[in-house]
């Protein structure tokens, strides 16, 4: 009988009270975004595409891009940036290069923000460099952008796709992640994982003759993924007990420089339990269950942050430091990380003022992570499979379910969904940590989805068998 554990809770830490602190923050490469508790957006960094709803080339201190109160989610691509307000209407600013923010456009770029359809159930978005996928709380997978590599999932392949375009017909879609070329994946309900798109580094097929994949294609028989991450030419990809796992091509896979050949077989990378891991183009990042830094990858720049030049083709612990939270990489050369203290660390390159800590055009090379002493972060994650917070039992299930959680928060709800998105259950938590049996003998065999909230926050989400 196994128990899927929760990812992620959230709590409120009192770090740094005269700084700028955020609910959220989301790292395009070049600029980040961080989502304030009283639903404000802000931005630092590179700007010159709009990105942050500025005309400016770089904004080295936090700004304001956004006088609305109203947002809830933000996602930062690498030219533009996209937020999802309360009321679930999805809306995107910066760069609309091959109709990459879906506004119906040619335009090349938009300094205010524009809304995406008028759809109000948008639930996540991964934007890439030139195309953008998004998800619908009634679990349907749109795309849009440029689409020369089948990158929407519809054939046959485009120059562009100029508004949001339904990505097949499934309605049990739960994650989605892009990668810094032209890869798509999706993770299904029943823990499946899907690809489509360019083949690079044979992501999709073990075949270098395979050039793209024109819809969403089962990339290999396992059923328990919960998470991935795609860089350029490789996936970092996580199982419920925590083990990440590789494929694709280059160092930054992390098995070894005597590695197996390219292609679509998963490796293990270790036994170990990570928390938080993220990809660049050739890099890789991760985080233990213990709080300690990994790095591996291309590192001809000192990108890795271990402070040398050494490509690494296993994971190597960046320093000595144990309370690591969150890392967040993209395809150019600025790494970014939280602390469990509340504190933002960058390395790489701050030539656009990607450190948000007033300074820009900076030539040096950064290759150990850097303190930015006045902004902080306010949500953080727990670890992640070493301490139970939330456990859904047993799973598959009959008859009854029991759910142990311990959020952090009161007064939340949990919903049960069908793979529709159809409500089936409402319940009230009343309480931050209780332990709830559930009455599933009525329903049918087969996939349904768990969710947890609190107001318009998803605070845990997570399949359920019942058998």
């Amino acid at each position: 009988m196994k128990k899927t554990l929760l990812l992620f809770s959230l709590f409120l830490i009192p770090y740094l009270p005269y700084a700028q602190c955020y609910e959220s923050l989301t790292f395009g490469g070049t600029h980040t975004v961080g989502l304030k508790s009283d639903g404000t957006l802000w931005g630092w960094g590179q700007g010159d595409w709009r990105q942050l709803a500025t005309s400016n080339f770089t904004e080295p201190n936090p700004i304001q891009v956004s006088t609305l109160t109203t947002w809830d989610k933000a996602y930062t691509g690498i030219q533009n940036t996209f937020a999802i307000k309360s009321d679930g209407t999805l809306w995107g600013v910066g760069s609309n290069m091959y109709g990459s923010l879906g506004v119906g456009s040619t335009t090349e770029y938009y300094l205010e923000f524009q809304q995406i359809t008028t759809a109000n159930n948008w639930t996540k978005v991964a934007p890439s460099y030139l195309f953008t996928l998004a998800l619908k709380a009634d679990g349907t997978l749109w795309a849009w952008g440029r689409d020369d590599t089948n990158q929407t999932g519809n054939a046959p392949a485009t120059s562009e796709q100029l508004v949001p375009i339904q990505v097949g017909t499934a309605t049990d879609w739960i994650d989605i992640a892009t990668g810094t070329n032209s890869t798509a994946f999706a993770l299904k309900a029943d823990g499946t994982l899907w690809g489509w798109g360019a083949n690079d580094g044979s992501l999709l097929v073990a075949s270098s003759s395979v050039y793209s994949l024109s819809t969403p294609t089962q990339i290999n028989p396992a059923s328990d993924w919960i998470k991935m991450s795609v860089g350029g030419f490789h996936i970092l990809a996580q199982k419920e007990d925590g083990s990440l796992w590789t494929w694709g091509t280059g160092p930054a896979r992390g098995i070894g420089e005597e590695a197996p050949p390219q292609g679509n077989i998963p490796y293990s990378i270790s036994t170990d339990v990570w928390k938080s891991f993220s990809t660049g183009t050739n890099t890789s990042f991760g985080i233990k269950a213990d709080g300690t830094l990994w790095a591996w990858g291309l590192n001809t720049n000192g990108q890795l942050g271990d402070g040398t030049s050494t490509t690494h083709y296993v994971p190597t612990q960046i320093g000595t430091d144990t309370n690591w939270d969150s890392v967040h990489a993209r395809n150019f050369a600025t790494t970014m990380a939280t602390k469990t203290d509340g504190s933002i660390w960058y390395w790489g390159t701050n030539y656009y003022g990607e450190f948000g800590n007033g300074t820009d055009y900076n030539s040096v090379y950064y290759t150990t992570p850097q303190l930015t002493p006045d902004i902080c972060v306010e949500s953080l994650s727990a670890p992640a499979f070493g301490k139970t917070e939330i456990s859904l039992y047993p799973n598959p299930a009959s008859g009854t379910v029991q759910l142990q959680y311990e959020l952090g928060v009161s007064d939340s709800m949990m919903e049960l969904y069908d793979v529709t998105g159809r409500v089936l259950v409402q319940q009230r938590l009343d309480s931050a940590k209780g332990n709830e049996t559930f009455d599933i003998s009525n329903y049918s065999e087969g996939i349904y989805i768990v969710v947890l909230k609190n107001g318009n926050k998803v605070l845990y989400q997570q399949k359920l068998i019942i058998k």
